[in-house]
C-alpha cells in the first residue's frame, strides 16, 4: 500500500522533465502520473486507519487538484507540454512535495514502477 502511493507521490513531486522520463514515450505520460496516484489511493481504501488526520489531508488535497483538472474542457491539461508548461503542474508539484514531506519520505530518488507498459499492436 504504502510503496505504491510513495512512488506516485514522488514522482508528482518530481521536476517537470524527470516526471516526463518515467514513462515510455508511447503513452500519455500526464494522464500516467495522475492514474498512478488514483491507483495508490485505490490501495490505500481500508487502510485509512494506518495513515495520520495531517497525511490524509494531505493526500486529499492533492487529489483534489487532479481531479479538478480532470474534466473535459482541460483536456490540454493532460500532455507533455502541459506538464512542462502550465502552471497548476506547478501546484500540483507543490502539493506533492508537501505531501511527502508530510510522510516524511525521501525525495531525492523515484522507487521503480512495477507497472508494465505495452505499445499498442505489441500485444499478448
Amino acid at each position: 500500500m504504502h510503496n505504491h502511493l510513495q512512488r506516485a507521490v514522488i514522482a508528482l513531486a518530481q521536476p517537470a522533465a524527470i516526471q516526463l522520463s518515467l514513462f515510455p514515450n508511447f503513452v500519455c505520460k500526464a494522464d500516467e502520473l495522475a492514474l498512478d496516484f488514483e491507483s495508490a489511493l485505490d490501495g490505500l481504501a481500508g487502510h485509512e486507519d494506518k495513515i495520520t488526520v495531517e497525511q490524509r489531508a494531505a493526500i486529499e488535497a492533492l487529489d483534489q487538484l487532479l481531479t479538478s483538472m480532470s474534466v473535459e474542457e482541460y483536456a490540454y491539461f493532460w500532455t507533455d507540454e502541459a506538464v512542462l508548461a502550465d502552471p497548476a503542474w506547478e501546484d500540483i508539484r507543490a502539493s506533492a512535495k508537501s505531501t511527502a514531506l508530510i510522510f516524511g519520505w525521501d525525495l531525492s530518488i523515484v522507487p521503480p514502477s512495477s507497472a508494465v507498459y505495452i505499445p499498442a499492436g505489441n500485444h499478448i
